[in-house]
């Protein structure tokens, strides 16, 4: 019978559950979306409880669509990172829904840390700078905002989480309170030097370190299942989804560099084993530890907006009806008409960290068509890209190829257009779902099924492609757009 290995994924749109051989071929899956709560403006909730169900269900339908009868021996879990859930350890229940990472109601309360430090005043603890993004802030808004988990907050019945602490929690016979170093690593409270919660964090944002889970190697013991299909299967690895997606390319070497491109866009590249902080606005973060080894570490850039930009200018705007008319625009023009789309609907993430940053359309004249407009949307996207990558190398660390994956890949047009912008190679797999086989390569290098070499020989290039011309010019008319929408206040 043969071994096989799975993963749960748990995204920011929806959970996918994938069963794969060991050279991470996809053999089954199955999918579902969860809604997107907008309360207020700038608000994102996921409803804990619904993520569970699909979790459960997608498990199930898995199951029955594999052909034949096989062993699954462990599985991964990879999940949208610095979401945050609050549940009560003896009901089960969640106290509220969940707050997702691009959920931007914790301004004033980053607001107040800005007034008095630096952007930079956690940095070197935790790689991060002070901003919505970050689980920390979220958390406090939660024990300032909830009346029950204020209440209860001392009575040791409180548990705090990020997604794939509430699934490990609830899919396990043991309901293991745990989390692993990379999805730690994103919450503002864990220290980057211990791999542990740091106490000064906790008194500084009033957390109760009993709330926490416990923080684990990303290949380690989390628990079995009690789920009907796969009753005692181990889960032998936990990774946030970037850094699942960055082992699905297996970016095991320093200056390894992947853009997972989907409702944002997520650069990360590997750094080794030594902390490295950035002065050009990048994030610093765990990539990886297995069991009993040092972690190694990686930059990160993080983007605002990338397919929620298209979803925008399609269903709000009606500027295109389809990807294939999207992707014309690049045939029907030779530029993009002078024109520069500046996506800050939450601000401007990596290098900027500007949450004030106002959404900029910039260079219109009686010569924009629409055509101009599609460009450049698409535009945008490569350009972020290259803000990133350029903040990498003035980091210290050479980018010679990009490995790319995401929903935004698919489309031909845009990938010739990021090679061109950026000047660099970039690398499409033929295994697409980079975060789903990353996730359950890696608990199979966790049950010692896997090493990383085999990983790195199970990659396979579907595409390459290389910049044909220069946008060097287009990119300081960028600089100067962006600049604009970093300078456009609001009157209060």
């Amino acid at each position: 019978m043969q071994s096989l290995i799975g993963s749960i994924d748990s995204s920011t749109t929806g959970t996918r559950f994938t069963i794969c051989n060991l050279k991470g071929e996809q053999l089954s899956y199955h999918y579902i979306t969860h809604k997107q709560i907008t309360l207020h403006q700038g608000w994102l909730e996921h409803d804990p409880i619904e993520i569970l169900n699909n979790t459960n269900e997608c498990i199930k339908q898995a199951y029955k669509k594999i052909n034949g009868l096989h062993k699954l021996v462990t599985i991964g879990v990879t999940n949208q990172r610095e979401t945050v859930v609050v549940w009560n350890k003896q009901t089960g229940y969640p106290y509220m829904n969940a707050i997702v990472w691009s959920d931007t109601r914790t301004h004033d309360i980053c607001q107040e840390y800005l007034n008095k430090y630096p952007k930079n005043y956690f940095q070197q603890k935790t790689g991060l700078p002070i901003n919505t993004y970050f689980s920390s802030y979220k958390l406090q808004w939660m024990i300032q905002n909830n009346q029950s988990i204020k209440d209860d907050l001392n009575t040791g019945n409180v548990l705090f989480g990020t997604i794939d602490c509430w699934i490990v929690w609830n899919l396990t016979r043991e309901k293991n309170h745990l989390t692993d170093v990379t999805n730690a690593s994103r919450t503002n409270l864990m220290n980057l030097h211990t791999l542990q919660w740091d106490e000064e964090l906790l008194k500084q944002f009033n957390i109760p370190k009993n709330c926490l889970p416990q923080i684990q190697a990303s290949t380690s013991n989390f628990g079995t299942l009690k789920i009907d299909e796969y009753e005692g299967v181990p889960i032998n690895c936990v990774l946030g989804d970037q850094q699942a997606a960055a082992i699905g390319h297996a970016l095991f070497h320093e200056g390894d560099c992947k853009n997972t491109q989907g409702s944002g866009l997520f650069i990360m590249a590997n750094i080794g084993q030594e902390i490295k902080i950035s002065e050009y606005g990048l994030l610093t973060t765990v990539l990886y530890q297995k069991e009993n080894e040092k972690p190694i570490y990686a930059f990160e850039g993080a983007v605002e907006s990338g397919g929620q930009l298209f979803n925008w200018a399609k269903d709000k705007l009606q500027w295109f009806d389809n990807w294939e008319q999207l992707s014309q625009s690049t045939v029907n023009t030779e530029d993009n008409g002078g024109v520069y789309i500046v996506p800050a609907f939450s601000g401007l993430f990596t290098p900027f960290w500007n949450f004030d940053a106002t959404g900029t359309i910039i260079g219109l004249s009686y010569y924009t068509t629409k055509d101009h407009l599609r460009r450049a949307i698409l535009e945008s996207v490569c350009y972020r890209t290259k803000d990133v990558i350029k903040a990498m190398e003035l980091s210290g660390i050479k980018i010679n190829k990009i490995h790319v994956d995401g929903g935004l890949t698919k489309n031909k047009e845009l990938m010739q257009l990021q090679a061109d912008i950026t000047q660099k190679k970039l690398i499409y797999p033929e295994i697409i779902e980079s975060t789903a086989s990353g996730a359950a390569m890696f608990a199979g290098v966790g049950l010692k099924l896997l090493t990383e070499q085999e990983i790195i020989q199970n990659m396979k290039v579907q595409q390459i492609y290389e910049g044909k011309q220069s946008y060097d010019k287009q990119y300081k008319q960028w600089e100067l757009a962006v600049n604009c929408a970093l300078q456009f206040k609001k009157i209060e």
